[in-house]
C-alpha cells in the first residue's frame, strides 16, 4: 500500500497496481445504429455568419432600415459589427472592454438599441454593469458615432442616464427596446437577494431601480417630467411621459407613499429577472420573459401599471414571501409559465412575423438557457393558456437572444456557450431514431444484456445518485483510431463518435437483487459541437425497451421497504432529451464520470486497473500512466479515507456538472474535488439565493439547519438537489454530509473576535482609531498596527513607520504603545500569539507594531498614526488572544478614519468564532458625527458586508433597510447613540454565522470624508 496526501487535510489509501489478469484491447463498435447528430427537430440551428467567434455574445441587432449589416454584443464589453453578411468579416463598432465589469453570468455588456433616428442622428442606447471603488453598478447610457470617423462609435461620447448600484450576484435583467411610442424601455432585474436595498426594493416603487420595466423619454419632448431625483440619476438626462402609470402615485399595495419618492419612470412592476422584452410590431404588445427562483419560468404581456407580483409570487403560484403578501393586492398572472422540468432559465424571444417561415407567422419564440429547448408559442387568448398552446422546434443550449433579419426573415440566435451567431433553418429529413433497444444493436442479445462487441464496461469511483437504482456502464468508439484527450483535473477531451451507455435496474423490495426489475437504458453519443441523450424504457413483460418521447416519461412502481408493514408508490422519471443537456453541462465535461478522478480505479471485474488498461489499449491520448500519481475520489462507503475527501468526492460527482466556474448552477460555490475547500465558497460561502434564514450559508461548521448543502438533498419537490429525474431521498449522502458538517464543528466559545480596519492614517482627528469594548473579566488581546507589513500583498502607500497608541476609552493615558514589534518585552511570546490567532506573520527588523496585552473589563482605542508627520494606509488589528477559563470577551468595536476612493476605502473586518452565529449591529456615522464637532464628514456613506468576496448585505440610509424597527430597538439594547431620523448614516442588524466577514465604506459618486464605523455584539 502506498500513502498520499491529497491536499484536503487527510490522507488516501491507494493500493499498488498489479498485472490484469486479462489485457484489454481495443475493438470499433459498428454495429450501433444512433445517428452521429442530434435528433432533428422541426428547426435546427447552423452558424450564420461564418466561423468568426464573438466571445460570449449577448445580442445581435439591426440598426433601423439596414438590411446590410448587423451589430453583435459581446458581454465582455465590445461591440462588433459584420458589414457583408454573404462573406462575413468581423470589426469593432466600440469597445469599453475596459469599463465594463462581466464578473458574473449575468454580468456584463447586455443590451443594445438604436435609436430609431440613428441613420440621422447617430445615437444609440446601452445597458452594461461596471465597478467602481469595489461596488458594482449597472449602467443606462447614451453613444455617438465618431465624429470623424462615422463606421464606428465613440467611446468617448457616453452620457449616462442611471447609473444604479447593484449587488455583486447579478439579476441585471438587461433588454432595450423603443417602442412605436418613441419611448424607451429598459428591463430591469430585482438585483441580489444579498444586497439589502434591492431587497428592500421588491414591491416599492419608492425605493430604487429593481425589479421593474421603464419608460423613459430619451429625446425630451415637451410635455414629459422630469424625474424625481435620486442618486441613480444622471439630471438633465432624460424625461417621464407625463401618462407613465405611477406619476403623482400616493398609494401602492395599499400603503401611503410621498409623490416626490415615487419612481415615475415604472411602466410595470414586480418582476424577479426580465430577462428579454420585444414589441410586436402589428399589435403593439410588449412581451417579455421573467426568469424565476427555485419553481417556475414565465412568459409575461407587459401591461401599464401591471404588477406581476415577485417575490409574493412566482409564476402563477407561491412565492418566497407570500406570507407577507399586503392584503387585496391585485397580480398580474403571467400568460404561460413552465417548471424546472423543462428548464431552468428561459430567455426572451420575439414574435415572428417575417416571410420566411410561414408556419411561425405569429408565434412567440423563446428558449431555455440550460434546457436547451426552443418553443414557439401561438396565443389563443385563453388565459392561461395551456401547454398544447407551445410547441418545441429546436434544440441548442446557451441560447441569449433573438432577432429576424430584415429583407430575408431568418430567425438570428446570440449563442453564449458557442461564442456564435445562430440562425434557425429547417431540419433535413434525418435517420429516424431507432424505435427499440433492439434496433439500436447496442446488443448482440437483448433478453441477455450482452453487449455489443466494442463496448468496455467501465465504473467511476463514486456513483452519481439514481434513486436507488443499480447501474451498469459502458462507453465504446466507432473506430480503432480517435481517443480520449486525458487530463488530471479538468474535463477530458471527448472524440466525435464516442457513445456512453448505461442501464438501471431497480429492487422491487428492498435489499432483495431477485426482486430486481430493468427499468431504463440510456444513451449519450458525443456529437460534432456537443452531446445529446437517448432513453429507453422497458415493458413489463422485461423483453424490450421502447424509445423515450423527447419531453419524457414517467413511471410508479410499487416498492416494499425491509421491515415496513404494506407498500408504497416511487415514482421514476424517464428524463426527455432536453433534460439530458441540463446534468451534461459543458463545464461538466459532457460525459459526466468520463474524468481522471472518477476513473482512477480498478475494472468491475477486478482484471485491472481501468486507466492502465486504456492508456494501454489506445483510447487515451497517452500510452501509459502512474494512477499513484494522479487524484481519484473517495468513495463514499470508504470509511478508512477522512470524512472531508469522501465529503467533497460525493459532491464532485453529484453537484460539480453544474456549481463550478462556469457552470450552470446558482450560487459561487465549487463542488470539485481539485478546487482547496479554503477556496472554494462551501464553509460558511454565502447563498445567492436565501430562503429568509441570513444565518443559512452553503455549509456552516456544526449546524446542519443552517447548511443549504445538507437542506437541498433533504427535502422533494421544487428545491431538491440534484434538480432532475430523482424523488427519492438519498439516505447515505445525507447521512456523510450530516457527518462532515458536525466533524467542521468549532471549539465551544462563541464570541466576536480578530476585529480589525484597514485605511487611510493620518494626523488629529483624521487618525485611524479602532475602538473595542472587554467584557466580563479581563481579556488577552493581541493588537497590532500595520504599515511595511502591507506591501508584500500590494497595497501601496502605506505608512512607513506606524506607532501604537493603546489608551482607555475617554483618556488620554496610555495602557500600551509600541513603534517596532520587536522592540517588545517578551518577542517569542508575540511570535507565538501570531500564530496562534491566526495573523499573519511580521517580517524581522520591520516597523510595524504589535503589543500583546491583558487588558481589564472597559472600553479601548487602539491608534495608528504616523511618526513625524507620515502619512498611509494602515492596518489597524485586535485578536483575541485568550482562551483561558473565565476570561472575558471582546464586543463593540469601532473604527473612525478617513474614507477615501479605490485602495484608500475603508475596510474593517472581523470574526466571529466558535459554533454559534452572532447578532451584530454595524453602524457608519458619517452626517451624524457633526453634531459631535467632527468636521469633514462624509455626507453620503455606504455600507456593504462582505463574506469572502460575497457582498452579504448593504445599507445607504439607515432607515431605508427592511428591519428598521429592530435595527432602532438595537440601538437601545446596545447603548449606541442615535442617529437622526432620514439621515444618511448607515446600519445593518445582521445574524451572522461563525466565519471571516469585512465591511467597505465608500462615499456616494466618489466623495471622501470622515466616518466612524461601529460593530456592536447585540445581546
Amino acid at each position: 500500500m502506498v500513502l498520499r496526501t491529497l491536499g484536503l487535510g487527510g490522507w488516501v489509501l491507494w493500493a499498488s497496481v498489479s498485472a490484469a489478469s486479462a489485457q484489454l484491447v481495443r475493438v470499433p463498435l459498428t454495429s450501433l445504429t444512433l445517428p452521429a447528430e442530434a435528433p432533428a427537430y422541426s428547426y435546427t440551428v447552423v452558424p450564420a455568419l461564418g466561423d468568426i467567434a464573438f466571445p460570449e455574445p449577448t445580442q445581435v441587432v439591426f440598426a433601423p432600415g439596414e438590411t446590410d449589416r448587423v451589430f453583435v454584443v459581446e458581454r465582455e464589453g465590445r461591440i462588433s459589427v459584420v458589414r457583408n453578411l454573404a462573406a462575413p468579416t468581423r470589426e469593432v463598432f466600440l469597445d469599453l472592454a475596459g469599463r465594463v465589469g462581466n464578473g458574473g453570468p449575468d454580468h456584463g455588456l447586455l443590451a443594445m438599441a438604436f435609436h430609431p433616428r440613428f441613420a440621422s442622428n447617430g445615437t444609440f442606447f446601452l445597458w452594461y454593469s461596471m465597478v467602481q471603488d469595489g461596488m458594482r453598478y449597472n449602467r443606462l447610457a447614451r453613444f455617438s458615432l465618431n465624429a470623424t470617423q462615422p463606421a464606428v462609435a465613440d467611446p468617448l461620447s457616453e452620457t449616462p442616464l442611471l447609473t444604479q448600484q447593484t449587488g455583486p450576484g447579478g439579476h441585471d435583467g438587461g433588454a432595450l427596446a423603443f417602442g412605436s411610442d418613441g419611448y424607451l424601455y429598459l428591463s430591469l432585474g430585482d438585483g441580489d437577494s444579498g444586497y439589502a436595498p434591492a431587497v428592500a426594493s421588491h414591491q416599492r416603487i419608492d425605493a430604487d431601480f429593481f425589479g421593474a420595466i421603464l419608460r423613459l423619454d430619451v429625446d425630451q419632448g415637451p410635455g414629459s417630467l422630469p424625474p424625481n431625483p435620486h442618486r441613480s440619476v444622471h439630471p438633465g438626462t432624460y424625461r417621464v411621459p407625463a401618462d407613465n402609470p405611477f406619476v403623482g402615485a400616493t398609494t401602492f399595495n395599499g400603503a401611503a407613499i410621498a409623490p416626490t419618492a415615487v419612481r415615475t419612470e415604472f411602466w410595470a412592476v414586480g418582476l424577479r429577472n426580465p430577462f428579454r422584452l420585444a414589441f410586436d410590431e402589428p399589435t403593439g404588445r410588449l412581451w417579455c420573459a421573467d426568469v424565476g427562483l427555485d419553481l417556475r419560468e414565465e412568459i409575461n404581456l407587459i401591461t401599464r401599471g401591471a404588477n406581476y407580483g415577485w417575490d409574493f409570487r412566482e409564476g402563477a403560484g407561491a412565492g418566497p414571501r407570500v406570507n407577507q403578501q399586503p392584503a387585496g393586492v391585485v397580480f398580474t398572472d403571467p400568460i404561460f409559465d413552465y417548471d424546472h422540468s423543462l428548464g431552468l432559465s428561459i430567455t426572451g424571444g420575439l414574435v415572428y412575423r417575417g416571410a420566411r417561415f410561414p408556419e411561425l407567422q405569429g408565434r412567440y419564440l423563446y428558449a431555455d438557457f440550460v434546457s436547451g429547448r426552443i418553443w414557439a408559442l401561438a396565443d389563443s387568448g385563453q388565459r392561461p393558456l395551456p401547454a398544447a398552446q407551445t410547441r418545441q422546434i429546436a434544440l441548442e443550449t446557451g441560447i441569449v437572444g433573438f432577432t429576424t433579419q430584415p429583407g430575408t426573415g431568418d430567425i438570428l440566435l446570440a449563442d453564449l456557450d458557442s461564442s456564435r451567431i445562430k440562425r434557425l433553418v429547417a431540419a433535413p429529413a434525418g435517420p429516424a431514431l431507432p424505435p427499440t433497444l433492439t434496433a439500436t444493436g447496442a446488443f448482440t442479445s437483448v433478453a441477455g444484456l450482452t453487449p455489443a462487441p466494442g463496448w468496455v464496461a467501465y465504473e467511476p469511483n463514486v456513483s452519481f445518485w439514481s434513486d436507488h437504482a443499480r447501474k451498469r456502464r459502458w462507453f465504446a468508439l466507432p473506430d480503432a483510431t480517435s481517443r480520449f484527450g486525458l487530463s488530471p483535473d479538468a474535463a477530458w477531451t471527448l472524440p466525435t463518435g464516442a457513445v456512453w451507455m448505461k442501464h438501471f435496474d431497480l429492487e422491487l423490495t428492498r435489499g432483495e437483487p431477485a426482486t430486481a426489475q430493468r427499468i431504463e437504458t440510456r444513451f449519450l453519443v458525443k456529437t460534432a459541437d456537443g452531446v445529446y441523450g437517448l432513453s429507453y424504457r422497458w415493458n413489463e413483460a422485461q423483453t424490450e425497451a421502447n424509445l423515450v418521447a423527447e419531453d419524457g416519461d414517467e413511471r410508479v412502481l410499487t416498492i416494499q421497504e425491509p421491515g415496513q408493514p404494506g407498500s408504497r408508490p416511487q415514482r421514476w422519471r424517464f428524463p426527455g432529451r432536453g433534460e439530458c443537456l441540463q446534468c451534461h453541462t459543458t463545464a461538466g465535461g459532457g460525459a459526466l464520470s468520463f474524468n481522471t478522478r472518477q476513473l482512477n480505479r480498478a475494472f468491475p471485474d477486478g482484471t485491472g486497473h481501468q486507466l492502465t488498461a486504456l492508456a494501454s489499449a489506445g483510447y487515451l491520448s497517452v500510452s501509459s500512466v502512474s494512477p499513484a500519481t494522479l487524484p481519484s475520489l473517495v468513495p463514499s462507503n470508504d470509511v478508512f479515507s477522512p470524512i472531508e475527501a469522501r465529503a467533497r468526492s460525493y459532491l464532485d460527482a453529484n453537484c460539480s456538472q453544474c456549481h463550478q466556474p462556469g457552470g450552470l448552477g446558482r450560487g459561487n460555490w465549487d463542488a470539485r474535488y481539485s478546487t482547496l475547500l479554503s477556496a472554494a465558497g462551501i464553509v460558511n460561502g454565502p447563498l445567492v439565493e436565501g430562503r429568509g434564514d441570513p444565518a443559512e450559508r452553503v455549509l456552516v461548521p456544526g449546524h446542519p439547519e443552517w447548511s443549504a448543502l445538507l437542506s437541498r438533498i433533504s427535502v422533494s419537490g421544487a428545491l431538491r438537489m440534484p434538480p432532475l429525474a430523482s424523488s427519492e431521498l438519498d439516505p447515505a449522502g445525507r447521512s456523510l454530509l450530516s457527518q462532515w458538517i458536525a466533524s467542521l464543528a468549532p471549539g465551544p466559545a462563541d464570541r466576536l473576535a480578530n476585529l480589525a480596519a484597514r485605511a487611510d492614517a493620518r494626523a488629529g482627528s483624521e487618525a485611524l482609531i479602532t475602538g473595542f469594548s472587554v467584557r466580563g473579566a479581563p481579556k488577552r488581546v493581541l493588537i497590532r498596527a500595520v504599515g511595511p507589513g502591507l506591501a508584500a500583498y500590494g497595497v501601496s502607500g502605506v505608512l512607513p513607520r506606524p506607532r501604537l497608541l493603546v489608551r482607555p476609552l475617554g483618556s488620554e493615558s496610555l495602557v500600551a504603545s509600541n513603534q517596532r514589534w520587536e522592540d517588545t518585552v517578551d518577542r517569542a511570546a508575540l511570535i507565538a500569539a501570531f500564530g496562534a490567532t491566526g495573523a499573519f506573520p511580521l517580517a524581522a527588523g520591520s516597523a510595524d507594531s504589535a503589543v500583546l496585552v491583558t487588558l481589564p473589563p472597559g472600553g479601548y482605542t487602539a491608534e495608528a498614526t504616523g511618526v513625524e508627520g507620515d502619512t498611509g494606509v494602515a492596518l489597524v488589528e485586535v485578536y483575541d488572544a485568550g482562551g483561558a477559563a473565565g476570561e472575558g470577551r471582546l464586543s463593540n468595536a469601532s473604527v473612525r478614519a478617513v474614507v477615501g476612493v479605490e485602495d484608500r476605502l475603508l475596510i474593517p473586518g472581523l470574526v466571529i468564532a466558535g459554533a454559534a452565529p452572532r447578532t451584530v449591529l454595524v453602524r457608519v456615522a458619517g452626517p451624524a458625527l457633526a453634531a459631535f464637532g467632527v468636521s469633514g464628514t462624509l455626507g453620503e456613506p455606504m455600507l456593504t458586508l462582505f463574506s469572502g468576496s460575497q457582498a452579504v448585505a448593504s445599507n445607504s440610509g439607515w432607515t431605508q433597510g427592511a428591519n428598521v424597527a429592530a435595527v432602532r430597538a438595537a440601538f437601545s439594547s446596545t447603548g449606541a447613540f442615535a442617529f437622526p431620523e432620514g439621515s444618511r448614516d448607515c446600519a445593518l442588524l445582521v445574524h451572522l454565522a461563525p466565519g471571516s466577514y469585512t465591511l467597505q465604506v465608500s462615499g456616494a459618486n466618489r466623495s471622501t470624508g470622515v466616518v466612524l464605523v461601529e460593530v456592536y455584539d447585540v445581546p
